[in-house]
């Protein structure tokens, strides 16, 4: 299987649902802000290359707010301004292809009359660029938080009145010009609109290709991981011991970056999963368990929503699901289960029982052995894939436990920066 080119706008259209599962009372937040951002920016003459970077910073504004045991419950964290932009800046600072999009979202809680200083040693547009979103930001605020939530005209009064201190003046200019667009407000309220329909051509023609689409998805590894201390490094052993048995199973080179997209990604529906849970040292109660296992339905929903992914979705949403029938979410049988989505399972399943979590360490190698061959013998995974680790299990978790290792020390590194 070859990975496809994927939509810049897909992707981020994507990006921006799994954000919404961590917490209801920010649904559709950060796809407003993103796209707002974009037509206030688009109304300035921020050019397509520029305005991806823009909308990329939008989407992802909070990020910072949702790591290190730090979920985001509501819009109204005053307190905790620059230390969610400073924590979103360096999650997002170390991906090429996010490093401009990473300044924006550094600044986007800074005054206009701070970054007239800083201006000095930044470019501009990337300054104003964060602005944008600062107001942005605030005009949703405005519209849904809070005791009195602003009507159209509320919001209008209100931002006519923000100081140029605050907020650049081409920036309130732009808000002042558009609020007469019932495209604007429709998207600020929520109504149904192809969000295609307010993009020009030269954005929605921006495609990432497989490499960038693989590096991209290393910072929701992040995300992902770094949200519970308990499972830090556990997409990164999925993700490698994928690739390691992809090739031992005879996968060509494409089909291995396929395997690592779908490892990197397999875990994205626990972003719907309170951290208690994932944190919960002991036996999990039956609802809590269900809850846990919507992580599944949850990766489907958001993957599948991406043209492109292809194969890569269902092998990163099935692994859970086991060849006798009895996993989850869908009880798929083997004749319904790809040589992708059986090396998936295999994967996470000897992941979860080697590693160490901070309650528990991880099973001997006879010990794991011991359970994966009864899941094989029972049905729930293929025999032969876990021959595979069988055969190749000490070369196997000795790069499982060396890509953890260092994983484990990136998270530690990002902990110390914002402890």
């Amino acid at each position: 299987m070859v990975m496809e080119d994927v939509s810049l706008i897909d992707l981020a259209c994507g990006i921006s649902s799994a954000l919404d599962y961590i917490s209801p009372t920010v649904t559709g937040h950060h796809r407003r802000v993103g796209m707002a951002s974009v037509m206030f920016g688009s109304h300035l003459g921020i050019t397509a290359p520029s305005l991806v970077d823009l909308l990329l910073a939008g989407l992802l504004h909070d990020i910072g707010a949702f790591s290190m045991d730090r979920p985001l419950d509501g819009l109204g964290f005053d307190s905790d301004l620059e230390e969610h932009a400073v924590v979103g800046y360096r999650l997002l600072r170390d991906h090429p292809f996010l490093e401009r999009a990473s300044r924006a979202v550094l600044y986007h809680h800074t005054s206009w009359r701070d970054l007239r200083v800083i201006r000095q040693e930044g470019d501009r547009e990337t300054l104003l660029m964060a602005n944008i979103i600062n107001l942005a930001d605030r005009v949703d605020i405005l519209r849904r938080v809070g005791t009195r939530k602003y009507e159209r005209k509320d919001v209008e009064r209100t931002v006519a009145g923000f100081s140029s201190d605050m907020y650049a003046p081409e920036a309130l200019r732009a808000f002042t010009e558009l609020v007469d667009n019932g495209i604007f407000w429709a998207l600020m309220e929520d109504q149904e609109m192809p969000v295609r329909d307010l993009l020009s051509r030269e954005l929605l023609d921006v495609r990432i290709t497989p490499d960038q689409l693989i590096d991209f998805s290393g910072f929701f590894t992040r995300i992902i991981d770094f949200r519970s201390r308990h499972t830090a490094t556990h997409t990164a052993g999925v993700a490698e011991s994928a690739v390691l048995l992809a090739r031992f199973a005879g996968m060509d080179e494409q089909e291995q970056k396929s395997m690592r997209l779908a490892g990197n990604l397999h875990d994205i529906g626990k972003l719907a999963v309170p951290t208690e849970l994932l944190d919960k040292p002991g036996a999990l109660e039956k609802d809590e368990y269900v809850r846990v296992q919507d992580h599944a339905t949850v990766c489907a929903e958001v993957l599948r929503s991406i043209p492109g992914l292809g194969e890569v979705a269902d092998w990163a949403c099935q692994h859970h699901e086991r060849l006798n029938g009895k996993g989850y979410p869908l009880g798929l049988t083997a004749d319904q289960l790809s040589l992708g989505s059986r090396i998936m399972q295999v994967a996470d399943v000897h992941t979860a029982i080697t590693e160490d979590r901070p309650y528990r360490k991880g099973m001997s190698r006879e010990q794991a052995l011991a359970v994966l061959r009864s899941m094989a013998e029972k049905g729930f995974l293929d025999a032969d894939i876990v021959d595979l680790v069988i055969d190749n299990h000490d070369h196997l978790d000795a790069v499982r436990s060396m890509v953890q290792s260092r994983a484990l020390s990136e998270f530690e590194r990002f902990a110390r920066g914002i402890g």
